[in-house]
């Protein structure tokens, strides 16, 4: 599993040189007092971005195991984990209820 966690890690880190470029062209996109060729310009140059690193690609793993299902943003850590680590009293202020 480490290497997906390598894998999204690289794949966060080139849409973070890409992320200031993209919010600002769709920005422009959706901005409908300017021209519509200004727009349509913008919506080219955004798919040539998307070509490069699609935003819909990056997923939300897990910081331990690099599990991607059950992911807890809270806690960037998956549910399985999390209870491990409640049921150790390493999550402060976490206490896993049993009765």
């Amino acid at each position: 599993m480490k290497h997906l966690l390598l894998k999204e890690h690289f794949r966060i880190k080139k849409f973070k040189k890409l992320e200031a470029h993209y919010r600002a062209l769709k920005f422009l996109i959706h901005n409908q007092t300017l021209p519509f060729q200004l727009r349509w310009e913008a919506s080219l140059n955004l798919s040539r971005i998307l070509k490069q690193q699609p935003y819909s690609f990056l997923k939300n793993r897990c910081f331990f195991t690099g599990r991607s299902r059950g992911y807890s943003r809270f806690f960037n850590l998956s549910r399985i984990q999390v209870r491990n680590l409640a049921r150790n009293n390493d999550l402060p202020f976490i206490l896993k209820s049993s009765w």
